[in-house]
């Protein structure tokens, strides 16, 4: 019923939301699109999971009607201040290993790429993320092997905490870098190759804080990813002070037909309305940024 009511709105909307991405296209002010999903499969369906039949179906519908690109190419593009095109990044967090049967084939075998979150207690020990085990589906996460797998055929790996903690929550920074940057470390050690983006677990403002950002921050990530649900528009303003290091992201495991009602521009979500809980004093260099490097 919900997505009935959905596409009878984009309906209503249609010609707004048409009349609206000319006017952005003609100024160069398109937002970027950051998606998150997390598990792709057709077994233990979950708020998390989609099947891999609707996967297809948003890659099918991306392609037709944007320019699917890296977080990074994405990140430039705003920092740049100048975006004419439809654009969407793909992220996933967590690290599920039925990523590796058939999400991350279908990336490739499309000439897609994503930023692939992940937290490595969890690769590292076998051990299922507590929510599914309290669920009572205790899927398994991703192994090393697949993860330098994944990295060798150009999908990015990005840091995701050791042990998918709310950093919300912590108030100590020993803790704080043992989460972040302990684990970055870890990952950098597995993959022989930098790490450059972070994302938060949850990720929603009571997730987020001053103390975990300035650690993200110090440690040099070029950025970091919530889940506050919002655009990334290309220039900084007023909304968005942080501009492109602080990337926003959109939940897309709902399903097809909320998504389509996101990216068309829905009137309602072109503005991120959150209290941002966090400062950024200090932002990289994003568009001088080469390719990222094996770790010496």
């Amino acid at each position: 019923m919900k997505d009935n009511l959905l596409w009878v709105y984009q309906q209503i909307t249609k010609s707004q939301r048409a009349a609206l991405l000319e006017e952005l296209r003609a100024q160069a002010n398109v937002p970027v699109a950051v998606l998150f999903y997390h598990r792709v499969a057709n077994t233990h369906e979950s708020p998390w999971s989609l099947s891999c039949d609707n996967f297809c179906r948003h890659l099918d519908w991306l392609q037709e009607h944007f320019e699917v690109v890296s977080l990074h190419k994405a990140q430039q593009r705003l920092a740049s201040g100048n975006n004419a095109t439809p654009t969407v990044a793909i992220t996933f967090d967590d690290g599920y290993a039925d990523n590796a049967d058939f999400a991350i084939p279908q990336l490739i075998s499309r000439g897609l790429t994503a930023t692939y979150f992940v937290a490595t207690h969890f690769v590292e020990s076998g051990q299922a993320f507590p929510h599914d085990a309290a669920a009572g589906t205790p899927l398994r996460p991703n192994t090393i092997e697949q993860l330098i797998d994944f990295a060798e055929q150009g999908i990015e790996i990005g840091a995701h905490t050791n042990t998918h903690a709310d950093l919300g929550r912590i108030h100590c920074r020993e803790q704080m870098e043992q989460e972040i940057v302990s684990s970055t470390h870890k990952l950098e050690g597995w993959l022989n190759r930098e790490i450059r983006y972070f994302s938060f677990p949850y990720g929603l403002p009571e997730n987020t804080s001053q103390l975990a950002v300035d650690v993200a921050m110090e440690y040099g990530f070029l950025g970091f990813c919530t889940a506050y649900g919002a655009w990334n528009w290309p220039q900084a303003t007023p909304d968005h002070p942080s501009g492109a290091v602080h990337l926003r992201r959109i939940h897309a495991d709902p399903g097809l037909e909320r998504l389509k009602n996101w990216l068309t521009l829905d009137p309602r979500k072109l503005r991120d309305n959150h209290q941002l809980p966090f400062r950024i004093s200090a932002q990289p260099q994003v568009a001088q940024i080469s390719p990222p490097e094996p770790v010496q």
